[in-house]
C-alpha cells in the first residue's frame, strides 16, 4: 500500500466566522446567487470544540452549484463582542475519496485530529503549521483536479 496522501482531492466549502450573519447572507444571496439551505443553532460544546471557546451560535449554509459557505454567528451580543477580532475565514472544507483511511493516516504521521460529534455524526478537523484549520470531509463526488 501507498503511504502517501493523494487522490482526488478538492475544496467543498469555507467556515467564516461574522459577527454579521445577515448582512453577508443577503450578499451572497443577492449579490452571488447563493442559495441559503439551512439555518440551525450550535449549542456552546459543539462550537467550542471548533473554534476554541463556548457560546451558542448561529449556524447558516449557503450554497452556490457545490461549493458552500459555512457562517457561524456568536448568538448573544456579548459573545459578539468577544469574538469581533476573530471574524473571517475559520477554516476550509477538504475532500478526500475515504475520510477514516485519510484521517487514520494522518493520525499515523502524528498530525492532531479534532474530532467534534453532534447528532451522532462526527467530524474532523486538522490544523496546519500555522493554525489554518482545515475539516476533512468524504464528499459525494470527486473531481479530478
Amino acid at each position: 500500500m501507498n503511504n502517501t496522501i493523494q487522490g482526488s482531492h478538492r475544496c467543498d466549502h469555507i467556515g467564516i466566522l461574522t459577527n454579521n450573519a445577515r448582512v453577508l447572507v443577503d450578499f451572497y444571496t443577492e449579490k452571488m446567487d447563493f442559495r441559503n439551505e439551512k439555518e440551525e443553532t450550535l449549542n456552546s460544546s459543539v462550537f467550542n470544540k471548533i473554534f476554541g471557546f463556548a457560546v451558542d451560535c448561529r449556524f447558516i449554509k449557503l450554497s452556490a452549484g457545490e461549493f458552500m459557505l459555512e457562517l457561524f454567528e456568536p448568538v448573544k451580543a456579548k459573545a459578539r463582542a468577544r469574538t469581533t477580532k476573530m471574524t473571517g475565514l475559520n477554516h476550509f472544507g477538504y475532500c478526500v475519496k475515504n475520510r477514516r483511511d485519510y484521517v487514520n493516516r494522518l493520525r499515523k504521521k502524528n498530525v492532531d485530529i479534532i474530532e467534534v460529534t453532534r447528532n451522532s455524526h462526527t467530524v474532523y478537523f486538522v490544523c496546519d503549521p500555522d493554525g489554518n484549520r482545515i475539516e476533512i470531509r468524504e464528499c459525494a463526488k470527486q473531481h479530478a483536479v
